[in-house]
């Protein structure tokens, strides 16, 4: 290009560049300078070949704020990345003994653990151990049979005079209903104490005793024989003498043996022989009435029962003899072919009854 004045003026030179204004750097960054590099490495190693050396201090760590800080106490605690022996006490050792409280301790210890402590705690003052603190239930109930006058070495009854005061003051109460009150066992009890030293009463009781009933125990034999019969129904799918009627049953039999073998044996034991014939007699039809069952293991208790019985009665002919009386011999005579067509071992009675029946 020409200036006006005719002379031209040259363009500057390409190579000319405009030269940037260097800006100072700031106080908070700094350029990392060697030396800050080499001390940075000296500190962490791992970081000499990271594209992070450049980085200031100032962001590698940064200085919290007095709000950051009061925000991270609230919360939960951090463990800390580095360990180190100053920061034991945040990982306590599981092998460590857990220390004791001592109100725990106090409560759940022995009653002489707590004597001790109260003795240790005040010295001066008398320790008086109160009435519940008695902590196991041996202790308690030791401690009532002591207070009631009833000791664990002692039998356990208290005096005749307190039990029958009440009753014996009553006179209006008839004497059968006071008995009525006793068991089996006390009865026994009461007429052996009264009958002690006296042999006139012990003749008269004697003689006086009846047969004793065997009525209540037909009743029992009753409502069993009625169970075994109830357990299966009667249907057309079903059948009393199979397996299946078996096994609905086989409880109900089982009750109906061992109730037969009760009552035989506590006949036999007190030496009734009349009324132990008389239970043979009653109890043997209720035997034969129960069910026959098509699988012969399916009758043991059958078998038992009118063993059992046979038993009884060879027993009490031999004991009893004569004392069992004519009329009682000669209906045991009559059902005796019956009978042995059940049990054939009852045949071997014949020949105690006609030697019973020639002596009278």
């Amino acid at each position: 290009m020409a200036q006006a004045g005719g002379t031209p003026r040259l363009r500057a030179p390409l190579t000319e560049l405009t030269t940037v204004p260097q800006m100072r750097p700031s106080t908070s960054e700094t350029p990392a300078t060697p030396t800050m590099v080499t001390r940075r490495a000296a500190l962490n190693p791992r970081i000499i070949d990271s594209p992070t050396a450049n980085i200031p201090d100032s962001i590698l760590s940064p200085t919290l704020s007095p709000e950051e800080i009061i925000i991270r106490q609230r919360g939960r605690r951090r463990m800390p990345i580095v360990w180190s022996p100053d920061n034991r006490s945040l990982f306590p050792s599981p092998m460590k003994t857990p220390t004791k409280n001592i109100s725990t301790m106090t409560l759940r210890s022995s009653p002489r653990k707590r004597s001790l402590i109260q003795e240790l705690s005040e010295p001066s003052a008398p320790v008086e151990s109160p009435p519940s603190s008695l902590g196991t239930p041996s202790k308690r109930l030791l401690s009532v049979r002591t207070s009631v006058g009833d000791t664990p070495g002692s039998s356990g009854k208290r005096p005749k005079l307190e039990d029958s005061a009440m009753n014996r003051q009553n006179e209006g109460i008839p004497l059968e209903t006071i008995l009525k009150g006793y068991s089996h066992q006390q009865l026994i009890e009461i007429i052996g104490t009264l009958v002690n030293g006296n042999e006139q009463l012990e003749r008269t009781v004697r003689y006086d005793l009846p047969i004793p009933d065997i009525g209540p125990l037909e009743a029992e034999l009753i409502k069993l024989k009625k169970n075994i019969y109830a357990s299966v129904p009667q249907q057309k799918l079903y059948s009393r003498t199979d397996c299946h009627g078996f096994q609905r049953a086989s409880t109900h039999l089982v009750t109906f043996k061992q109730t037969i073998n009760a009552h035989s044996q506590t006949l036999y034991s007190s030496r009734h022989w009349d009324a132990l014939l008389d239970y043979v007699l009653m109890a043997w039809p209720y035997v034969r009435e129960t069910p026959v069952y098509e699988n012969a293991r399916h009758n043991a208790t059958r078998r038992y029962c009118f063993k059992l019985l046979a038993h009884h009665a060879t027993s009490a002919l031999k004991h009893g003899s004569m004392a069992l009386g004519k009329e009682r011999i000669i209906r045991l005579q009559q059902k005796l072919p019956a009978m042995a067509a059940d049990w054939a071992e009852i045949g071997d009675c014949s020949r105690c009854l006609s030697y019973i029946l020639n002596c009278i």
